[in-house]
């Protein structure tokens, strides 16, 4: 628990200093590496933030990955600051955490936690997964657009961030950009509408969507998978955990309330995210501990 606190600790008040911009698989990337030089890889997807990687709480969680003996990675996935979620943003991180070691493990928070799913369940990478992390994840695709579009999660209103909206119309855009019945489907508020018009999208389309939904992909992910969420989340219901811990293979679920959407709080609950991390790189710990790509300075 000791080493869970520390890289908590650093997130909040560490020093982001230490890490340095490099290119991986021809992606930018911000990297942390121990003392040593060497470590257990983790590789972490960020959330939607319009600083990316650069997002102070990035590099701070990866220096404190660093000071606990891991090399942490924070590759900057094509568009994800402005929440698009495509097939080329999972083929970016899967390439990402192939060219980083033999074998790794991926924390993701947000729409991250999302691609971390996606990515440890794809075929290319999911023999060298040892652990996976996913905090406040999405579920189904389809289910996000219907929130985002109509404010109702299947029959119920959802009050969600104004955010959520941008992000899903921007990923079914980017997905399906010749797709004429997008714009109608993300132009609709009415709940009632939603699954007619859904089905008016081209066939193509909406096996785009399942394929970028992680309930989909969970079942293939060999590594334990540990998700968390906060019993009233912002962005998504905590149905969308829940229907992942259900198909996932080995998965621990953590709900708690000293989450707010993906930042932990001094709140009744904190020790079980602490536990959660804990877990995590505990696992990570076990893997091969010398990161075996060649990166490029970044330029």
């Amino acid at each position: 628990m000791i080493r869970a606190l520390a890289v908590l600790a650093s997130t909040f008040c560490g020093d982001e200093r230490s890490c340095e911009r490099e290119r991986i698989a021809g992606v930018e990337a911000l990297i942390a590496r121990p003392r040593r030089g060497m470590g257990p890889v983790v590789v972490y997807a960020n959330a939607m933030t319009p600083l990316g990687v650069e997002q102070p709480a990035v590099g701070r969680f990866l220096a404190g990955l660093a000071g606990a003996g891991f090399v942490g990675i924070a590759p900057e996935l094509p568009n994800v600051r402005r929440g698009e979620v495509t097939p080329e943003t999972i083929d970016a991180l899967v390439r990402v955490a192939r060219a980083a070691g033999p074998s790794i493990a991926l924390v993701g928070a947000s729409t991250g936690a999302g691609l971390a799913i996606l990515a440890a369940g794809d075929p290319r990478l999911a023999h060298r997964v040892t652990a996976v992390a996913a905090i406040a994840p999405f579920a189904s695709l389809r289910n996000v657009i219907r929130l985002a579009t109509t404010g109702h999660y299947g029959e119920r209103p959802y009050k969600t961030a104004p955010l959520l909206a941008c992000a899903a119309a921007r990923s079914l855009a980017a997905t399906a950009p010749d797709d004429p019945a997008v714009r109608t489907l993300l132009a609709n508020r009415d709940p009632r509408c939603f699954d007619e018009l859904y089905a008016a999208l081209e066939p193509d389309t909406r096996v785009l969507v399942e394929e970028l939904s992680p309930l989909r992909r969970i079942g293939d992910v060999s590594a334990t998978v540990e998700l968390a969420s906060s019993p009233a989340d912002p962005f998504f219901p905590v149905e969308e955990v829940d229907a992942l811990a259900a198909a996932g293979r080995d998965v621990r679920l953590t709900v708690t309330p000293a989450l707010v959407h993906v930042v932990p709080r001094l709140r009744l609950g904190l020790a079980s995210v602490v536990a959660l991390l804990d877990r995590t790189l505990e696992r990570a710990a076990e893997s091969e501990p010398m990161p075996v790509f060649r990166p490029s300075v970044a330029r």
